[in-house]
């Protein structure tokens, strides 16, 4: 299920970051490039006042009620945060997310949705129609790491169907 976030996930979500770079970025990453990233996961504080902006932000529960993911949407089309946990990867909870924030950005008649994927997430950017635009390389607590700019274009399509 996927509902909205609430304050009391926050701590939840900064786990939920935390084991996904440790756990999941090792097929993609180096242990020094995901000591790096890691370096700068956000604290549940940190959660707290970026999901206090106004932002869309969502949260995929379990069927007891627990956070297994999240994701947002800022006002602009941007997505920050898109992390599943590792327990509960290959079940489409990422894409369900990303779903969620695409009806949300129709309705709300953006252009387009963009954001920076992470090699271990491009794949699924890329199946929800997600367009990798570039590669980016960086520098992450002295550590060279990438990820890639990715868009998905919404108004081009609708026009296109209506005809």
């Amino acid at each position: 299920m996927i509902r909205a976030y609430v304050e009391s996930d926050c701590e939840a979500l900064a786990g939920i970051y935390s084991r996904t770079v440790a756990r999941r970025a090792v097929a993609d990453y180096t242990g020094p490039q995901i000591e790096a990233w890691l370096s700068i996961a956000p604290t549940s504080q940190r959660i707290a006042e970026f999901y206090s902006d106004g932002r869309l932000a969502l949260v995929a529960v379990d069927n007891r009620g627990r956070p297994i993911g999240f994701s947002d949407m800022e006002a602009d089309g941007h997505i920050q945060f898109l992390y599943v946990d590792p327990a509960a990867t290959g079940r489409g909870v990422g894409a369900r997310l990303l779903a969620e924030i695409e009806a949300a950005a129709r309705q709300s008649e953006l252009a387009r949705l963009y954001s920076e994927s992470s090699e271990t997430a491009l794949s699924v950017f890329l199946k929800a129609g997600f367009t990798s635009l570039q590669r980016r390389n960086l520098v992450v607590a002295g550590t060279g790491i990438h990820n890639y700019a990715v868009e998905k274009r919404l108004l081009a399509e609708a026009r296109s169907a209506s005809g």
